[in-house]
């Protein structure tokens, strides 16, 4: 399928638009769906493919289960929500707006994704930075929400986005929910 690559597009239409209906289903996805999926490495999801599959399919745990309790709520209430998240790559910090908006006439979300921050992460690499997350018992804490890591040695417990981590998963790593994630998963 050749994909429309027309930068003028884009760059009118930015944020990620797609629709589902009831049952959580593809009906529509704009041209940035397109670029954002090519841009990650993700040509697979691009149009028509995904149009009448569940989004739920293409979101991994912990997501899925918080979005598809957040989606039937809202469309069965038929209400306006929205939130702000991180969706960062191993060169990129990202952060989006999600705007979801009912479909009053046939039933349905639309959901809105907006770029509200985007900016190269620092170069420094994970060998060096490394130790900083490592506690005493060897072990490297990093949240499988959204994927932030622990620091070791701190007053206050902070959690920082160390992209080289995703390229390279550092060996005896555990997972725990850090505050934000926890607070959005389990109010």
């Amino acid at each position: 399928m050749a994909l429309n690559k027309d930068p003028k597009l884009i760059d009118v239409d930015p944020d990620v638009i797609f629709c589902l209906d009831l049952n959580l289903r593809l009906t529509s996805c704009n041209s940035a769906w397109d670029h954002f999926a090519v841009t990650n490495g993700a040509p697979e999801l691009c149009r028509p493919a995904l149009i009448g599959h569940s989004l739920l399919d293409h979101i991994a745990e912990p997501d899925r289960a918080y979005y598809k309790k957040v989606f039937e709520d809202l469309s069965a209430h038929s209400r306006p929500w929205g939130r702000l998240y991180e969706c960062s790559s191993p060169s990129h910090y990202r952060q989006f707006q999600m705007r979801v908006l009912p479909l009053m006439e046939q039933g349905g979300l639309m959901v809105i994704n907006s770029i509200q921050i985007e900016r190269p992460h620092d170069g420094i690499s994970c060998a060096a930075i490394e130790e900083r997350f490592r506690n005493p018992n060897g072990m490297i804490v990093m949240c499988p929400g959204c994927r932030r890591t622990r620091r070791a040695f701190s007053d206050q417990p902070a959690w920082d986005w160390v992209p080289g981590f995703l390229e390279r998963v550092p060996r005896d790593v555990s997972h725990w929910f850090c505050p934000l994630c926890s607070k959005q998963y389990y109010p």
